[in-house]
């Protein structure tokens, strides 16, 4: 079976239906959407629809709380705090980013902690939405241990993404955002599905020795691999420290695992957004003017062979005209997660 095509108006149509099944307030239920079709929309399929069959398990097992009370708490005049009320950490993080503008806008730079969450989906979509509003946006976040500390041999640290976004002109934007291992667990799961062999230096085996075998991979490597994940390493350590005990929390080794036994307990995740005013520092005039200067020069740059050279985020985005155009692709577990859904629930959607 080829993959299929679904056009994202109808994904959205179906997790409504789902989520107002499941008793989940509106605004809930949009910010899940955006978040999750948004990175599908972008390529980001790790992090896209493909979760929502989980957190629809979530919801009924209980990790989840489906009608959230989030609060948020002003701190300082640049610091606050929001208590997530075990709900969605994408709702939580939109909100966050909400305030983290409006905070910046009047003193510069805000930075908005996030605690009793749950996982929030690609780390992106919210500094993406702090850039939409001309301020510099950064997003962490932390998860259950699938990386190993740098000469570990075992599992200590999520694969803790790091993301940043910032404004090119009033319609494109810059958008990093990768995990401190080289690839996400969802990437191992997936080659053991299509049989094929995993990349040098990512993952390894239950003695803590590198393979490119999918089916022995216990473990995922730092950013940086062998030699060089020393650096990765620290890149997960500062974001830990950040998610965890910068907010009162458990780090990743003490975090329960998304992936279950236990889909009843509240898991209790951290992130961490920050937004800075371009006004803060500069002008809105000379920042984009610079900007344009360094995306031009970067397009002069002479690649290699026949490739070519993308500005962060702009294959993702390149992707996205694409995919509203013609539709997300599901492959066949997923849409056969769709099918299941629609059953459940009795929309008869497809």
């Amino acid at each position: 079976m080829k993959k299929v095509l679904l056009k994202h108006q109808h994904i959205e149509k179906f997790f409504y239906h789902i989520c107002r099944k499941l008793k989940i307030p509106k605004l809930e239920i949009q910010n899940l959407s955006n978040s999750l079709i948004g990175s599908s929309l972008r390529g980001v399929d790790s992090h896209g629809i493909g979760l929502f069959p989980h957190y629809v398990m979530n919801i009924e097992e209980g990790s989840i709380n489906n009608k959230p009370k989030m609060k948020f708490i002003n701190k300082m005049p640049s610091v606050g705090l929001i208590d997530a009320d075990n709900g969605f950490g994408h709702s939580a993080s939109y909100l966050a980013a909400k305030h983290a503008v409006k905070i910046a806008r009047k003193n510069g730079i805000a930075i908005v902690g996030i605690f009793n969450s749950t996982h929030h989906g690609a780390s992106g979509a919210y500094s993406l939405e702090i850039a939409k509003n001309d301020c510099i946006g950064l997003c962490f976040t932390h998860g259950d241990a699938f990386a190993i500390p740098f000469n570990g041999v075992s599992k200590f640290h999520g694969t803790n993404p790091y993301s940043f976004s910032a404004p090119i002109d009033k319609k494109n934007k810059i958008l990093v955002d990768f995990a401190s291992t080289s690839i996400p667990w969802h990437k191992v799961r997936a080659a053991q599905t299509a049989n094929k062999k995993l990349s040098k230096n990512v993952a390894l085996d239950k003695n803590g020795k590198f393979t490119n075998n999918p089916n022995l991979a216990k473990f995922l490597s730092p950013l940086g691999g062998e030699l060089f994940g020393h650096k990765g390493f620290g890149l997960a350590s500062s974001i830990e420290i950040l998610c965890g005990p910068f907010l009162a929390l458990p780090h990743s080794y003490k975090i329960i695992p998304m992936m279950g036994p236990d889909f009843k307990t509240f898991r209790n995740l951290g992130h961490v957004i920050i937004a800075i005013s371009i006004d803060a520092i500069t002008s809105k005039k000379q920042y984009f003017k610079h900007m344009s200067n360094y995306i031009n020069d970067l397009k002069k740059q002479k690649p290699k062979n026949d490739l070519k050279i993308f500005y962060p985020g702009q294959k993702e985005f390149d992707e996205e005209k694409i995919r509203r155009k013609n539709g997300i692709p599901l492959d066949k577990k997923l849409y056969k997660e769709f099918l299941e859904l629609d059953n459940k629930f009795k929309l008869n959607l497809f």
